[in-house]
């Protein structure tokens, strides 16, 4: 009996982790095409009108990750660093706020996280 229960509760974490995995990464739609990459939110953190990101962006020759921040009641987008190995290898060296260009991934990002 007690086998079955450890088997049971081994099973549930399996799946939560899997689950987990699974919404790790969310496709970002892109509003134009011509890009080959694909783009996907890693990781979103909210505080008031401020939403802290980690994407990433798949091509065809490198896979990149950047770390934003964005102001959704403004609109306004800076970079807080970028790293083609992984997330954890993002250097801290933010942009200044920037205006989006529509149609641009950063502005898909914005969209999608706002909202």
């Amino acid at each position: 009996m007690k086998l079955s229960k450890i088997t049971f509760i081994v099973s549930l974490a399996v799946a939560a982790n899997s689950l987990a995995v699974a919404q790790a990464e969310t496709l970002i739609p892109r509003s134009t095409s011509g890009d080959k990459g694909r783009y996907y939110l890693l990781e979103m953190d909210k505080k008031g009108d401020i939403v802290t990101t980690i994407h990433k962006r798949v091509g065809v020759s490198y896979t990149g990750y950047t770390k934003t921040e964005i102001n959704c009641k403004t609109q306004n987008i800076r970079v807080l660093g970028y790293s083609e190995e992984s997330p954890s290898a993002i250097k801290t060296k933010p942009t200044e706020w920037f205006s989006l260009v529509p149609g641009s991934s950063k502005s898909d990002l914005v969209n999608f996280v706002c909202k």
